[in-house]
């Protein structure tokens, strides 16, 4: 596909751990909050017993459901792999509402989400062969809870319910992505395949993973402002 995004600002959200130049990389982890301040990491791993803050510096922490630190209009594109799945869905047309009003003209919105309708279809082909219960499968599958709300200490535990990002909330077939694009108001929204884009192939890769996408893994919408 011909590039022909705008110049401008070019989001990666929901980075985790990745960096890549050239992208303003934003991750609603307390990993990325602690980021580049040793202190607070140490004081992190001797309370929560977990590796934290050792991401790169530059993964900038945000919560999405807060919106984007970005005016209207000023924006060429917003890449999301992995991570509207963690809102409620109610949230998530908010977020692309949001985001549309951010692009400048011709910008680029591109999420991937898990892909339901694989989930389901694996679990069906499988589930009569599976030792354990089907059910528990498909909810483990499905990412939605932990099976024990007490996981982990107290203090973890606190963490995760302040923050709220770390389960899946809602999942998406293809055609349940394109409905939320649509509801947000974005006119032009279609299925994507891996690196299918009007981003420039050479930036896409920087945050493109084909095990997100490739045999199941999942689904991408693509729409321009």
């Amino acid at each position: 596909m011909t590039a022909a995004i705008p110049p401008g600002v070019c989001l990666n959200v929901g980075s985790g751990p990745s960096n890549p130049a050239g992208w303003v990389n934003l991750d609603g982890s307390w990993q990325a909050r602690l980021a580049g301040h040793a202190w607070l990491a140490r004081f992190g791993r001797a309370m929560l017993g977990a590796d934290i803050g050792h991401w790169p510096r530059g993964v900038q922490h945000r919560d999405i459901r807060r919106g984007l630190p970005f005016g209207p209009g000023s924006v060429a594109v917003v890449y999301a792999s992995h991570v509207l799945e963690h809102l409620h869905r109610a949230e998530t047309v908010r977020f692309l509402t949001h985001v549309r009003k951010l692009l400048k003209p011709g910008g680029v919105c591109r999420v991937v989400v898990p892909d339901l309708r694989a989930i389901v279809g694996w679990y069906l082909e499988h589930c009569d062969g599976h030792a354990g219960s089907g059910s528990d499968l498909l909810m483990d599958m499905m990412m939605l809870r932990p099976r024990d709300a007490g996981a982990g200490n107290r203090v973890m535990g606190l963490v995760r319910r302040a923050t709220d990002l770390h389960e899946h909330k809602w999942m998406y077939d293809q055609a349940g992505l394109l409905a939320v694009f649509h509801e947000a108001g974005f006119a032009h929204a279609a299925a994507r395949q891996y690196l299918e884009s009007v981003i420039p192939r050479e930036r896409l890769e920087q945050v493109e993973r084909a095990d997100r996408i490739r045999d199941g893994a999942g689904v991408c919408v693509e729409a321009t402002a």
